[in-house]
């Protein structure tokens, strides 16, 4: 077992070595099997050494929670240039919805969803939700002014579903529901936002 480091650096590597070997527990075992103890050893530490970071099992969680929805909104919005026209950029946010590895990232997801009955994790859960809307809109908006977008409904409805659809991909590549396979709801999804937004030749 490691122990702890000595400087900032070794235990910011520390802490995030204890917060992926927690994320994979989260995947294999779900959040009710994933213990301190089993995360310490996932991640080559001391029990207290965990409890150094996290002095409980909620507490892990609810920072497990913030660290990797704030990995995946990050590289949600890595993925998509800054240039190119408005609905090759939609296209990349929608397929960037289902990142890869697309079983992993969905299951991580749907097991943060199912803990959002507590009311602290509910409303981190909201938050993410609001900090994927502005990608969506400002993409739109500047579509519509170009005259490159004829949408079929108000912009805040268009996002809206753009954010459902992308919930229900993950929900259908976490459970591996038959004939649902991550290209099938990529091109799903893009055949979704073109009659949405009918894009202008």
């Amino acid at each position: 077992m490691a122990g702890r480091p000595r400087n900032e650096a070794q235990r910011q590597a520390q802490r995030e070595r204890i917060l992926s070997a927690a994320e994979a527990l989260l995947v294999t075992h779900g959040v009710e099997r994933s213990r301190l103890r089993d995360v310490a050893g996932a991640a080559g530490v001391s029990i207290g050494t965990v409890q150094h970071y996290f002095d409980t099992r909620d507490r892990l969680i609810a920072e497990l929670f913030d660290w990797s929805a704030e990995r995946r909104l990050r590289a949600w919005t890595d993925a998509v240039p800054s240039d190119g026209d408005p609905w090759s950029r939609v296209v990349a946010l929608l397929y960037a919805s289902l990142p890869e590895p697309a079983m992993w990232r969905s299951r991580i997801w749907i097991e943060f969803c199912a803990m959002a009955r507590d009311d602290a994790l509910r409303s981190k859960l909201d938050r993410f939700y609001d900090a994927w809307r502005p990608p969506f809109r400002a993409v739109i908006e500047e579509g519509i002014a170009a005259g490159a977008f004829d949408p079929a409904a108000p912009v805040e409805e268009i996002v809206d579903l753009f954010i459902i659809l992308g919930d229900g991909a993950s929900l259908g590549t976490a459970i591996q529901a038959p004939g649902l396979d991550t290209e099938h709801l990529r091109r799903l999804m893009l055949e979704t936002a073109r009659a949405a937004l009918r894009p202008r030749p």
